[in-house]
């Protein structure tokens, strides 16, 4: 499991309020503005909002402090096991619907935003085509690009949260063993694509939406 505490290069024992300074100098350093098109300052940026939305939430740190540095739970027997695949598909779905409602409910409330993603896609399409017409493929081909300009850093680090929260609930669940550094990242991996998944859903259905009412 990463070190969120290097990441953020503070000691395990520091403050809520050093943890948060440390982040925000971080944050302010790599913020994707001061750094357009820098691809490594945009990946240290999203690690650090990473790192915060775990050890900056005292729930989730104490989690995380616990799977890390401490003993895996002891669970007792169970006469019929229950597969950790099927809690782990419950939870890629849950995922995608909090992706897809975090992107779509932020543009719905953010009109002069979607309208602007609105003209951008209109002339992506049409440098394409030749024509304006609802794509929903190219829409969403373009949604990642779209998301590295404007995803917010509360958006990041929420984002972490809920994905660490589900992580650390699969792990409980035997979903993978916490002692594995490749299982749990390969897990926490299926999480963050399905909540991709979702913000590129929830991007396009925001468009469609006010596309066709304002066609």
């Amino acid at each position: 499991m990463k070190d969120y505490y290097k990441v953020l290069e503070v000691e395990k024992d520091a403050t809520a309020a050093a943890i948060k300074a440390a982040f925000r100098k971080l944050a302010k350093e790599n913020h994707p503005d001061h750094h357009p098109g820098d691809k490594k300052a945009e990946a240290r940026f999203k690690e650090a909002s990473e790192a915060y939305g775990v050890v900056g939430d005292a729930g989730a740190k104490e989690e995380y402090d616990r799977l890390r540095f401490g003993s895996h739970g002891t669970y007792g027997f169970k006469e019929k096991p229950v597969n950790p695949e099927i809690y782990v598909a419950q939870m890629l779905e849950k995922l995608y619907e909090a992706g897809h409602d975090d992107i779509r409910g932020y543009l719905l409330n953010d009109i002069k935003k979607l309208r602007e993603e609105i003209e951008t896609v209109r002339k992506i399409i049409k440098e394409k085509l030749g024509y304006d017409a609802w794509k929903p493929q190219i829409v969403m081909d373009h949604a990642p690009d779209a998301f590295a300009s404007w995803i917010s850093e509360d958006m990041e680090v929420r984002r972490s949260k809920i994905i660490h929260v589900a992580l650390f609930n699969l792990l409980r669940q035997n979903a993978a063993d916490s002692k594995r550094d490749h299982d749990v990242e390969r897990l926490k991996r299926r999480l963050e694509h399905a909540w991709e998944e979702g913000r590129v859903a929830g991007y396009r259905d925001a468009l469609e939406l006010y596309y066709v009412r304002n066609k």
